[in-house]
């Protein structure tokens, strides 16, 4: 089942809850209340005493499927009013054992276990929506402040690495002046190398921003495709690595456009810091229990332990590195915002260790998997 057709389902059961109380509390009214009621502000009284908590049962679904919450607000609400049903409907059973046990019910215990049960489910969905929206309102403050530190990051990372890039392009460029002209290409290849490294730090950093502020729409993704496009580039890019990929078929998981990133960042990384002709790089993704889960190893020269243990915070990197830290910062982000966990390990007997599980995305409406 989709995750639209679940909220779906929960919010017509709560309305479905709310209509039975309703109407039972209101042909109950009809059969045992009305036939003594002579005075119509009595009898008015009596039709909301036995309808108003079905009704806001029933208007808490309306609400809920209208705005179309995430599906944990659904289920607090679902959860907390079949609760409160529950649980002062047990209150009533449990002052009328002498009659149940007896055998005979009489009406009277029959409305009374309707109306109150139908207030105690009224207070569970209000109680439930309150927590769900409260859950909610936490969500975003957490979300807010770590768009806020990504911002910060990125502004002093900007500013620290361009700065230094231009540094050394203005150095070099007065090595080519005229008066100092060496025909060796070596100053140009140093300028060409700070300007392409200031073009990846500038995407890199746009994707930080763009996945930060793009709303989190996420849809199904075959991400067995996205690590067959992502291996294909380093192919491209470094024909000397040798890889060796085992790619399942039918890997779909909740992601955006960004997906891609996340394996590039961590393909790259393996490539950029070890000698090309003497890398190999393994990669494999298969689905198991609900999840999917991949593994790109490398014999590289590995890790240091005291980054390993750091490598997706902000800013980290090998200080050996010439990196900035915001690759595999980016991919910790990513992985986290997708309901995804990442670690990273050391390879037997070098290399490094990265792996990725997902949870699977439920099939299309269509059923196709």
């Amino acid at each position: 089942m989709s995750e639209t057709a679940h909220r779906r389902s929960l919010g017509l059961l709560l309305g479905s809850v709310g209509i039975v109380f309703a109407a039972s509390g209101l042909t109950l009214w009809f059969a045992w209340i009305r036939p003594r009621t002579a005075d119509l502000n009595q009898a008015v009284f009596g039709i909301v005493v036995h309808v108003v908590f079905g009704y806001i049962v029933v208007m808490s679904a309306i609400v809920l499927l209208r705005s179309d919450p995430p599906a944990m607000e659904y289920r607090l609400a679902t959860k907390w009013c079949l609760g409160g049903a529950a649980f002062t409907g047990a209150l009533v059973l449990w002052g009328a054992i002498p009659e149940l046990t007896s055998g005979a019910i009489a009406l009277d215990t029959l409305r009374e276990f309707v109306v109150v049960g139908s207030a105690g489910a009224a207070a569970g969905v209000l109680v439930g929506l309150h927590r769900g929206r409260a859950a909610r309102n936490r969500r975003l403050a957490d979300r807010t402040a770590d768009r806020e530190e990504t911002l910060v990051f990125l502004l002093r990372l900007l500013e620290h690495d361009i700065r230094n890039h231009m540094v050394a392009i203005s150095n070099h460029a007065d090595s080519i002046r005229p008066s100092t002209f060496d025909p060796s290409p070596t100053p140009a290849e140093a300028i060409g190398e700070r300007t392409a490294s200031i073009e990846q730090l500038l995407d890199t950093a746009n994707v930080v921003l763009e996945s930060e502020t793009d709303g989190g729409e996420f849809e199904r993704v075959d991400i067995g495709c996205v690590l067959r496009e992502e291996i294909a580039v380093i192919r491209s890019d470094a024909p000397d690595v040798s890889i060796d990929a085992d790619i399942g078929d039918d890997l779909h998981v909740e992601s955006d456009r960004f997906v891609g990133e996340v394996f590039r960042n961590v393909l790259e990384n393996a490539v950029v810091h070890n000698p090309p002709a003497d890398l190999t790089v393994s990669v494999t993704a298969t689905a198991a229990d609900g999840a999917i889960e991949i593994e790109i190893a490398d014999d590289g020269d590995g890790i240091p332990p005291d980054v390993r243990g750091r490598l997706f915070e902000p800013g980290v990197h090998d200080p050996d590195s010439s990196g900035d830290g915001i690759g595999l910062y980016l991919v910790g982000k990513l992985v986290d915002a997708y309901g995804g966990r990442v670690t990273v390990s050391d390879r037997s007997p070098t290399g490094t260790r990265f792996r990725f599980r997902f949870p699977s995305a439920p099939p299309d409406a269509d059923g196709a998997r």
